[in-house]
């Protein structure tokens, strides 16, 4: 079960630290997501579309589609998981190690080494290549660049089309998506040459095709925008819906 709370932290605090390359203002952003059928430790998963709603703040992040919600609070430092076919609300520090493992009880020999183990199980790489490919896509003008990523628990690499007709704030990036990315265990003593990196895609992604490997097996997925405007997020769009249960994140 931790397992799959960590893989939900980790997928949700990547998604805002990159959506936030992307931030200025209030942002609204509508993307098209694919994901190919995947088969992992005997369980298969069907191919999957579905069209995505996001509002970027100042302080939070939410995104949305019709199977799941999930609100980043950067004041709090909460990432909270909205399931709505299951019905559950689930909350977690942007902190890891609150939820993969209680260190209270530990020694200061056991906490130094779950702390170096957390920190080699979330260091990342980031690895973006700048080509001289360009086209439109809709109607923005792009550039491809390639990235990759490289974590333990495996890796993803992307062809990412992005546009500079959508101007954004770098200043916003800078203090909100490196902020977050600090917050993952193991990421403070590389985090210089990932800003770096990821500062070398310019503008607004709007294609991307990404193939991660995870337990020797490709996941492949896409994500197309569709819309991007700056506007005054909703007051209502962070609220959590009515009558769904609460679950810790041990559960």
């Amino acid at each position: 079960m931790r397992t799959k709370i960590f893989l939900k932290w980790a997928v949700a605090l990547l998604f805002a630290a990159f959506m936030l390359q992307s931030a200025y203002a209030d942002i609204y952003i509508k993307q098209k997501q694919h994901t190919d059928a995947m088969t992992i430790m005997g369980m298969t998963q069907p191919a999957q579309d579905l069209i995505s709603e996001s509002w970027i703040t100042s302080d939070k992040i939410v995104s949305m589609n019709e199977k799941q919600k999930s609100i980043i609070d950067m004041g709090k430092k909460v990432i909270t998981i909205v399931n709505h076919e299951k019905k559950t609300i689930v909350e977690m520090p942007m902190d890891i190690s609150r939820v993969m493992g209680k260190t209270g009880d530990m020694s200061a020999e056991e906490k130094v080494k779950y702390q170096q183990f957390m920190g080699k199980m979330m260091q990342m790489d980031v690895k973006v290549e700048e080509t001289k490919e360009k086209k439109k896509i809709g109607k923005w003008k792009c550039r491809k660049y390639l990235q990759t990523i490289t974590m333990s628990m495996g890796t993803t690499s992307s062809e990412i089309w992005a546009t500079e007709d959508i101007k954004v704030d770098e200043g916003l990036y800078s203090k909100y998506a490196i902020g977050m990315l600090a917050q993952m265990p193991g990421m403070s003593q590389n985090m210089d040459a990932i800003k770096q990196e990821m500062r070398k895609i310019k503008g607004v992604h709007v294609y991307s095709k990404q193939t991660t490997m995870m337990m020797g097996q490709p996941l492949k997925s896409s994500i197309e925008l569709i819309e991007f405007k700056e506007a005054k997020a909703p007051s209502k769009v962070f609220d959590l819906p009515a009558g769904y249960k609460k679950e810790g994140a041990f559960r």
